[in-house]
């Protein structure tokens, strides 16, 4: 039989996937690194709330053991009292970090957002019988977090929330929103007063 009665069809080369298939693919891989690198931001800005409670309240604790019977916190600034406490291995160990020779007893402490921690002696009627811890450079939403975390402990007689004073010291989500401020970029724009008494 004649190979012209069964016409052969040309074949033509297989020329692979088109544009369109591995823009298709590629817009799926960003879509999905985008997805989970939200997830671990949303993690990593809890994990550093989580951070900056626990070294406040470890410095609190800490704090306390510089109280002298007589004097109270005995201190004349924020200054001295702040690298007292790092000299004597009152800081925080994780998250934050110390500018200066421990041992100097003029160190100063740095919180994980790059901003100043210092603690100061408070006078309540001619004796300083307390202190604050102030935090500066706090993103607005670690700022609300932080306020209401620590505001519901009652382990603070005052929070100050930029210029809006809480005289007892309990700060809710919504007052907390109202009085933290927004961001610059990356950079938080908020300072945080926790005053204890005792």
């Amino acid at each position: 039989m004649s190979s012209k009665a069964f016409p052969q069809h040309q074949r033509h080369p297989d020329r692979g996937w088109g544009i369109l298939e591995h823009g298709a693919i590629a817009l799926g891989t960003v879509i999905v690194i985008c997805i989970v690198g939200a997830w671990v931001w949303s993690l990593w800005g809890k994990k550093s709330v989580g951070v900056e409670v626990s070294n406040l309240q470890t410095i609190v604790t800490n704090a306390q053991q510089l109280k002298q019977t007589q004097g109270g916190y005995n201190f004349t600034s924020g200054t001295t009292m702040t690298g007292t406490l790092i000299q004597q291995g009152g800081a925080p160990k994780a998250g934050w970090t110390i500018q200066g020779t421990a041992s100097s007893g003029s160190a100063t402490m740095w919180n994980s957002y790059g901003g100043q921690v210092v603690m100061a002696p408070v006078a309540t009627n001619g004796f300083n019988n307390g202190f604050s811890v102030t935090t500066q450079k706090v993103p607005q939403a670690d700022c609300i977090s932080l306020a209401t975390q620590l505001g519901s402990g009652g382990a603070f007689s005052a929070i100050t929330i930029n210029s809006t004073d809480y005289s007892d010291g309990v700060v809710s989500a919504e007052e907390a929103g109202k009085s933290c401020s927004a961001d610059s970029g990356m950079t938080g724009n908020n300072t945080l007063v926790f005053t204890h008494n005792g």
